[in-house]
């Protein structure tokens, strides 16, 4: 106890003598925004009253505007910095494709922007193999912290943790009860079925859809997050170490089902914001959603909410993928040691559990911090969520999870060909598997 005592007074003494020193940058940069609706309750009583020059800790993400978690994000950051006498923690959101593009070009820089940054599964382990981030153990040490989820173990180099999980989405299918019951279908418990199901769930004439998926280039962060799901329904990997699998059975069964659903079941053209629009309002009947996704319908679809449900995996593996969203630090920054502050405030199990509940999470990087009451309250968490044989991504793309943009670029860019073009799935990923294995010969 008196040694974490120490650590924050010790911490405390640096960020005030340093914080004159960059109170001109701190001045100029712009103010933390409001969240919406009242902050959470704080354990530390009342606000500390600020007596100077606030250092400035800037923080990157792309969900700043995504319904409840937006809204719980920026309570928190509220909540911190009415606490803080000494930091302000100011938020810039980016959409998520635009976001992934401007990470990955400050990994290849090597100068990454922002003091806090969040970064998806596959961004993670090139941030910390180019040796950008500052270590995090201290966070765990400070709070005490003993179970963290096994899934941090690709956030670990040379004995350091460089990043903490701050949502965990896992894919499951999730569908409107009332189309199911107003086509007196039941969950498909086969992917043969399952397209089957989609289909007769689809009326084109009436544009009505059975299945929504991401499809387009242009939306090609979006697009690979989505297809990458698609190895799962026949048990394969996309590759393995530096060799891709793109023209093995379980990829091209796996595109084929998706080719199928594309083409009896889809709205096809349409792009990621009118197909969420066409799900909200009833018309596409279900997807393949991440559970991070579901708490967001809450707000933004009020009549649609009460009616979600989750299927059954409708394969036989029950195997789906779970991505975990670590939040890091810019070793480079300037204000590092205020950043930490901030992350170790979150990760304060009593903060990270009201962060989780608060965005409608459901799986916890910190078990402990769980509540079976809240888990319980969640009526379309169950079969789809739970129970289920979670893998991650570096379970499945191999050594390409350094560079999984650009090998999903090659994956979806001709797989279009199949979509638009009328060219074979064999030929298309028989091309893919050659220019992937260029790649690995590039990044070797």
């Amino acid at each position: 106890m008196s040694t974490e005592k120490n650590q924050m007074l010790n911490r405390r003494t640096f960020l005030k003598t340093t914080a004159f020193g960059i109170a001109a940058a701190a001045m100029a940069a712009c103010a933390a925004p409001v969240a919406p609706g009242a902050a959470p309750a704080t354990e530390s009583g009342a606000p500390a009253v600020s007596t100077g020059a606030k250092q400035t800790v800037r923080y990157l993400s792309w969900w700043f505007e995504e319904g409840n978690r937006g809204k719980t994000w920026l309570a928190f950051v509220d909540e911190f910095n009415q606490s803080q006498p000494d930091i302000e923690v100011v938020t810039e959101n980016t959409p998520f494709n635009d976001y992934t593009t401007k990470t990955i070009v400050g990994a290849q820089s090597g100068q990454l922007d922002g003091d806090i940054v969040m970064a998806t599964p596959e961004l993670a382990p090139r941030l910390i193999r180019a040796d950008l981030l500052m270590p995090l153990d201290e966070v765990l040490t400070r709070n005490n912290i003993t179970d963290l989820s096994s899934a941090h173990d690709a956030m670990r180099k040379d004995g350091h943790i460089y990043g903490l999980d701050m949502v965990t989405v896992a894919f499951g299918i999730l569908y409107n009860s009332q189309r199911y019951e107003e086509a007196g279908v039941t969950p498909a418990t086969t992917p043969d079925e399952w397209i089957a199901l989609s289909e007769e769930l689809t009326d084109r004439d009436a544009q009505k859809y059975g299945f929504f998926a991401t499809h387009l280039l242009n939306e090609a962060s979006d697009f690979w997050f989505q297809l990458e799901e698609w190895c799962m329904p026949y048990d394969g990997v996309w590759a393995v170490g530096k060799e891709p699998q793109l023209t093995s059975e379980p990829i091209l069964k796996g595109l084929d089902m998706f080719k199928q659903l594309y083409d009896k079941a889809m709205p096809q053209g349409s792009d990621t914001p009118t197909g969420q629009r066409l799900f909200k309002v009833g018309d596409v009947a279900q997807g393949l959603f991440v559970s991070a996704a579901v708490g967001q319908f809450k707000p933004d679809a009020p009549d649609l909410y009460p009616l979600l449900r989750s299927a059954p995996i409708p394969w036989e593996s029950n195997k789906s993928i779970a991505r975990i969203h670590p939040m890091m630090i810019n070793n480079s920054s300037e204000v590092k040691e205020a950043a930490l502050e901030f992350v170790t405030y979150m990760y304060k199990p009593d903060n990270y559990r009201r962060m989780v509940e608060g965005c409608e999470d459901v799986i916890f990087a910190q078990p402990s911090a769980a509540r079976q009451e809240y888990l319980d309250s969640l009526h379309w968490l169950k079969p789809g969520y739970d129970g289920v044989s979670y893998v991650t991504p570096f379970d499945i793309v191999g050594d390409f999870v350094y560079n999984f943009q650009e090998f999903g670029q090659i994956v979806i860019t001709n797989f279009a060909n199949v979509l638009n073009g009328g060219i074979s799935i064999e030929e298309a990923m028989a091309t893919a598997q050659t220019e992937a294995e260029a790649l690995a010969e590039r990044i070797s």
